[in-house]
């Protein structure tokens, strides 16, 4: 069964906010999260906001893909999983 299939968009939505808070664990807070994570995520020419970081979090809008593997690649493989088998912890 494919992720998709398994609740839809808020599903991803919620899947992609618990990665930001495995990406940077040392956050403590919401802000905290949405102004590292933005940091980390902002480049040349694309900057990301705290603000929008926080749209994330709260499930508000949907990532770009971009910004989706950046976080994969801060978590690691085992982010992968989940996207393939949502019972994956």
């Amino acid at each position: 069964m494919s992720f998709r299939k398994c609740g839809g968009e808020e599903a991803e939505r919620a899947w992609f906010a618990g990665l930001l808070w495995r990406a940077f664990p040392e956050a403590r807070s919401e802000n905290e999260l949405a102004e590292i994570a933005a940091q980390v995520l902002t480049s040349d020419s694309r900057p990301v906001t705290s603000r929008t970081v926080r749209n994330w979090l709260r499930r508000e809008n949907a990532p770009h893909f971009r910004y989706v593997l950046k976080v994969i690649a801060l978590v690691g493989a085992e982010a992968v999983f989940q996207v393939i088998d949502p019972e994956v912890q």
